[in-house]
């Protein structure tokens, strides 16, 4: 990608941050999705922002892409999660080697489309359970299943879907594959593939079902689709190439950005407190040097996750792929605890009144938490150690199924 000064862009972008920041907190206690906000993103032109300059984007690089992602999430973590599927969606395209397509793509984009995800499946794996895309006697591709975990598809124009391709449908993508310089490859290598689907369309529902405890605004729910059309099958393989290692970095990008806002609203609870328990060392909280100790560590693990999270970017924008894919392991080790321990610790240097539901200090540990579980940490950490005792390659993380049999 282009390089593009983070500075100047984040001071373009700081006045329509801090509109939505306003809104954040009084959208969480009444859970309504962040539809406005998502519309001034893609206004204000963020839904371009990393499409390379000469296909018509704004260009940014990888590190400044995470650093705006942080950005965001510090002021509003689900509108950042919406933002991320739609980043994640623009990554996908960016492999199609059709260069006219992607052009096509870019313009729907640039003219405010958005797109979402659903990757994930929900059921038992039963056969007539799974998410598959067929053609019919018209040459249309349709696709059947439903999907889980569809971040953002609720409020976007356009999600990707992972399904098994019906048996003729694979075997012209292997030959195209072969044809392109891919040996070695199987039918089975092929079965399952990306398509695009068009959200609103006869067919299609998308329940907001989604009912964890945080995260709980990111137009996520179950996509249930019934014979629905297809727009695109996208032939591309996006396991081994930047899409995984993206996904692992925007998701740790959004963890650094909740320990951001949960130290920045800890601090200006304890700045403006008076009152102090008869064994604190100070006056008033702000002057206890026990108090400021647990701040000056949780700045410091901070500073830490973001500096992981911006070094995975710089790996990605110098093309080292293998540097990048062990850094956002080892990121998705650490940066859980490190903002978790935030997210908890704040309240240590806070009395019972920051408990209180009208300061929403618990969102930031609940959406948290949320996302650790996206991308269990306790996998990365067997698969680091695997690459390092036995020089084992990580396994790519992209989507959930229902299981999967061991040898």
């Amino acid at each position: 990608m282009t390089s593009k000064n983070y500075q100047a862009l984040a001071e373009q972008y700081a006045p329509l941050f801090a509109d939505i920041a306003r809104g954040e907190r009084a959208r969480e206690t009444g859970r309504h999705l962040p539809l406005i906000p998502m519309r001034q993103l893609s206004a204000h032109g963020l839904g371009t922002l990393s499409i390379p300059e000469h296909e018509g984007g704004d260009g940014a690089n990888y590190e400044t892409v995470l650093r705006l992602l942080m950005d965001l999430a510090a002021v509003d973590a689900n509108l950042a999660h919406i933002w991320r599927s739609h980043l994640a969606f623009v990554e996908y395209l960016r492999l199609v080697p059709d260069s006219t397509v992607r052009a096509q793509w870019w313009k729907r984009i640039g003219d405010g489309d958005w797109g979402g995800s659903a990757l994930s499946s929900h059921h038992e794996p039963t056969k007539d359970q799974d998410t598959v895309v067929t053609r019919d006697h018209t040459g249309t591709l349709r696709i059947t299943g439903a999907k889980f975990y569809t971040t953002g598809t609720l409020a976007s124009t356009w999600t990707v879907v992972s399904a098994t391709l019906e048996k003729s449908l694979a075997e012209a993508q292997l030959r195209r594959r072969r044809r392109s310089g891919a040996a070695g490859l199987s039918l089975d290598d092929v079965a399952e593939g990306l398509v695009v689907v068009r959200v609103r369309q006869p067919r299609i529902q998308v329940k907001d079902d989604w009912d964890g405890f945080g995260q709980r605004m990111t137009a996520t729910g179950t996509l249930q689709m019934r014979d629905a059309g297809v727009e695109a099958l996208l032939d591309i393989d996006g396991r081994y190439t930047r899409v995984p290692i993206f996904h692992e970095a925007s998701l740790v990008a959004l963890l650094a950005g909740i320990g951001r806002a949960a130290l920045r609203d800890g601090v200006a609870q304890m700045r403006g407190r008076t009152r102090v328990f008869n064994t604190s060392t100070g006056s008033i909280p702000r002057n206890d040097n026990q108090m400021l100790g647990i701040i000056g560590e949780l700045s410091a693990q901070l500073a830490a996750t973001e500096e992981l999270v911006r070094a995975i970017g710089r790996e990605l924008d110098t093309d080292r792929l293998d540097e990048a894919r062990l850094l956002a392991q080892r990121a998705s080790v650490m940066v859980p605890k490190l903002v978790l321990d935030v997210c908890t610790r704040i309240f240590d240097t806070l009395g019972a009144s920051a408990t209180s539901t009208s300061w929403e200090l618990d969102r930031h540990w609940r959406n948290a938490r949320t996302l650790a579980t996206h991308d269990p940490a306790v996998f990365k950490a067997r698969m680091l150690g695997d690459w390092e005792v036995n020089a084992a390659q990580p396994t790519p993380f992209i989507a959930t199924s229902s299981g999967h049999q061991q040898s």
